[in-house]
């Protein structure tokens, strides 16, 4: 693939929408540490508190097609913007929430609104950015949201302890209506730098789409998108830590340590297999990134008398699927055409949501 494409950190564009992912993740970091005590203190179990991202996920999993024809028939940016104000109107009403049923309608609420905005921000860099430039654009765009959500645990403890558990639900809605108000601007689109968006009826953007289905780059776009987010949140984010607890004695700080390499795996390889993904093809770099991850996930269920190869093991994990997932973003952008397809997309985020949900359960 040539390597004369313009880098997308050269695009004033592409940066903006890096602004508005790194505010919604950072947000979305701060809850992390606090859901789980919020939720208890209505009296419920800590089992029962993971019903509250159950339903978020099956919400996001369920509009993430819909998401896809409202980007389609109103455009990316609406798309975006109502994503935005639906999760930020979601978060005051979490915390605001005056019993557990309370908290899980909000938080539920708040994934059809994820599935909108994501939808209209990756048909937004399908169309900004050239193919030959996706697998760059693809690990950046992913690194903004690990970065995110790397720094929002620590401000989300902090304001917490400062303001009570009820304000980082706060905190994270005002954070979204800025992100909202960022999108309005720097979405707003400039004729000589974003490619035309056909605006399309919800039976005629289906129409329009299903060819995808017999192109090889799209449904291998999606199989590996599936893939990556089964690995992560099954073996790693949830069989992993009862393994570490139960199998090898972990405790929970280690445990916390461990989930931490996951994403500093990701971030290591993100930027290097984005620019080889562009340069050697997608092939080249999604092929030995799944086989990584795979070996990885196996040789994880074996580490039983050498605990301390638990780290190396999960960084190898992450890095396999972060590698992965810019291949699949360059299959994606090689098989959507260049005025975007909000009803590919949405079905994309759909396979890595299906991904999600059903690994732990499995």
């Amino acid at each position: 693939m040539s390597t004369a494409v313009v880098s997308p950190f050269r695009r004033p564009e592409f940066r903006n929408l890096l602004a508005i992912s790194i505010t919604v993740a950072l947000g979305f970091g701060m809850l992390i540490p606090v859901l789980p005590r919020y939720a208890k203190a209505f009296g419920v179990t800590l089992a029962v508190t993971g019903l509250i991202q159950v339903v978020f996920g099956f919400t996001r999993f369920s509009f993430g097609l819909v998401g896809g024809l409202v980007v389609d028939r109103f455009g990316d940016r609406a798309s975006t913007m109502t994503g935005l104000l639906v999760v930020a109107l979601s978060s005051y009403a979490a915390g605001f929430s005056q019993n557990f049923p309370q908290l899980v309608a909000a938080r539920g609420f708040g994934g059809a609104g994820s599935a909108l905005f994501i939808a209209g921000l990756q048909n937004r860099i399908l169309r900004i950015i050239e193919p030959e430039a996706m697998g760059r654009a693809t690990g950046a765009f992913r690194s903004s949201f690990l970065v995110g959500i790397g720094v929002g645990p620590a401000l989300g403890g902090f304001v917490a302890k400062q303001f009570g558990t009820s304000a980082p639900f706060h905190f994270y809605a005002t954070g979204l209506l800025i992100a909202t108000v960022i999108a309005y601007v720097v979405m707003a689109g400039n004729r000589h730098t974003v490619a035309p968006q056909q605006r399309r009826k919800p039976v005629e953007a289906l129409r329009a789409a299903r060819p995808l289905f017999s192109d090889r780059r799209y449904v291998t776009a999606l199989l590996a998108t599936l893939v990556g987010w089964w690995t992560i949140s099954g073996p790693a984010q949830w069989v992993g830590p009862i393994f570490a607890e139960e199998e090898l004695g972990f405790s929970e700080e280690q445990i916390g340590l461990a989930v931490t390499m996951l994403a500093i795996g990701e971030i290591l390889i993100l930027f290097v297999a984005g620019r080889a993904a562009d340069r050697y093809g997608r092939r080249a770099v999604l092929v030995p990134s799944l086989a990584v991850a795979a070996v990885a996930t196996a040789v994880l269920g074996q580490i039983g008398g050498a605990p301390w190869a638990y780290y190396p093991v999960m960084m190898a994990i992450g890095a396999g699927v972060a590698s992965a997932s810019t291949a699949a973003g360059g299959l994606l952008a090689d098989s959507i055409p260049g005025g975007g397809s909000g009803a590919a997309v949405g079905v994309n985020q759909m396979a890595g949501d299906l991904g999600f949900l059903v690994a732990p359960i499995t």
